[in-house]
This record gives C-alpha cells, structure tokens and sequence, in this order.
C-alpha cells in the first residue's frame, strides 16, 4: 500500500471509506469544491428527496473516479470532516460511559479477570484440550459456551476501548486521515502511510521474565523495545509485520483523564523503526522491519 500524499489506489480507497455509500458522499463533497472530471449525477425531481443530487455511476465508475480526482490536502479535510460525523466517531466520543457498561456486565456474569479464553485462531487447539478433561460431557459443553462468550465480549470491549483511544488520537494530530468504517489491518493513513492501531494489556510476559523488577520503568524509557517484543511474541494466529501504532499499557488502571493526557502530547511526526526476529512454525524464523509509533499508558 504505497504512499497517499502522491497517489491513491482502488483498494487503498476502498480501506479508507469502506462502502460505496461513504464514497460517493465524498464525491459529493468534493465537486462542491472543485472541477471533478467524469462525475456522472443527477438532481432528484420529485418525491421527498427532491433537489437533492445523487451520483448516476457504476460501483467500478464510482472508485475509479475517486482516484482519478484525488488531491491529498483537500481529499484529507473532507475525510476528517466526514468522520466527525461517523458512527465511529460517535462510538468513540461516548466510548468512557460504554466501556464502563460491557466491564459492568462482565462481572456481573462472574467472569473474573479481563483475559482472553484462547488465543485468535486456538478455538480448535481449546476444544481438544477441554474434550480431553474428566469432565461430564454436558459440562464440556457449558465450559465452551462460556469460553465463546467471553471471546465475543472482549472482542467487544477492544472495540470500543480502540474506538476510544483512535478518537483522541485524530483529534490531536491534524495529519491523519482515519478509515471511515472498521477495517481490518488499516485505521489511520499518518502522513499518508498506513498504519494498525494495536492496543496491548502488557508488554508481554516475555519482556517482564528479560527486565526482571526494573521491567516497568524500562518499559518506559525504552519504548522501541516494548514495540520489539510485543512484534516478537505476537500470536502466529494474529501475526502481521505491518506499520503499526502500538498503544500499550504499562499500569493496568489507567485513568481515562491519564490517557488523554498521554494522548494529547504524543507527536505522531516520525515513525521508530523496529527490527524483529520471529519464528514462525512452518518457515522458521525470519527477520522483519517495520515502521511503528510507540504510545505508553501509565500512571
């Protein structure tokens, strides 16, 4: 995915407003600003809608106009504009008051801590371990129904919570351009780079057994090694070498009036790059390097 201050591609624009209905509102935008060649539309003559303009264009017409009549700066401020007005973005805003709601509700429902059944891609792996307890059968069945649930609401959670920390992160650096809808793989273009918001509990165990009793205040003032190791020890399942924004907690009762005071100093200007070794089950290991933003949560 190449670099979208020079130039945009079909399926780097399709990331950026995720359905044709985002995409043609951005069209319609633009032609209130600028020329736009090849624009098909037409002007509603009767019914509720009348004199309201909507676009006459194939789906295949419709992205390839957006392309062709890309313009970083202006496409940037419209973009922005029209995510303020996004159910994302609403999520986002009002994320501190559901947040609050889903860990309520997981309580409530005796699940104890906040931690993961299985990891992505480990249902199967789960399953097989739990058919091999002295257990009765129908127990089984409770403990998988249980384990699924908690899956789905901590998938839930990280939603939200992602929505949340994503909101204040445009709100605070202007050179962002944030993908209308979730998107898997791609949530900010920074500097006209794609980059993965990633949200992590810890640095890894893994970094905590190397750093011993000093591993937090090393965390702190070896950010790029945090981003090292979470690279590192990612789950195969979930595994990616792609530019990353890596938020990672340090303290696990971070305030929401902390985060946005982390936030709002960050300088997403210059990402760190991060080199990596991972060992991978089928090739072994292999060598990576990436460009990474490093943000920690903390008190």
């Amino acid at each position: 995915m190449g670099n979208i201050t020079l130039k945009l591609e079909i399926k780097t624009a399709q990331k950026i407003f995720g359905n044709v209905k985002f995409a043609e509102d951005y069209l319609l935008r633009l032609k209130q600003k600028k020329q736009i060649n090849n624009l098909k539309y037409k002007t509603i003559s009767r019914g509720k809608n009348k004199g309201l303009t909507s676009l006459n264009m194939s789906s295949n017409e419709l992205w390839k106009c957006v392309v062709d009549s890309w313009d970083y700066e202006e496409s940037k401020t419209i973009i922005r504009e029209m995510f303020t007005q996004s159910p994302k973005y609403q999520i986002g805003t009002n994320a501190t008051q559901v947040i609050k709601i889903l860990n309520d509700e997981w309580v409530n429902l005796g699940f104890g801590k906040l931690l993961w059944p299985f990891s992505q891609g480990g249902f199967d792996e789960y399953v097989q371990q739990v058919n091999t307890q002295e257990k009765d059968r129908c127990d089984k069945d409770e403990d998988v129904k249980k384990a699924a649930v908690k899956y789905r609401r901590i998938k839930e959670i990280n939603t939200v919570r992602n929505d949340f920390i994503e909101t204040l992160i445009f709100q605070q650096n202007e050179n962002i351009i944030p993908t209308l809808k979730h998107n898997r793989g791609v949530d900010f273009f920074i500097n006209g780079v794609s980059f993965d918001q990633k949200v992590a509990k810890s640095p890894t165990k893994e970094f905590k057994n190397a750093f011993g009793d000093n591993w937090r205040q090393h965390a702190i003032d070896n950010p790029n090694t945090v981003a090292e190791y979470l690279y590192k020890y990612q789950d195969e399942g979930r595994f990616g070498a792609d530019s990353r924004l890596l938020i990672v907690y340090i303290d696990e009762n971070v305030s929401t009036e902390r985060i946005i005071s982390i936030i709002s100093n960050v300088d997403l200007t210059t990402p760190a790059k991060i080199k990596f070794k991972y060992k991978h089950k089928s090739i072994g290991i292999k060598e990576y390097e990436v460009d990474c933003f490093i943000i920690l949560l903390h008190n």
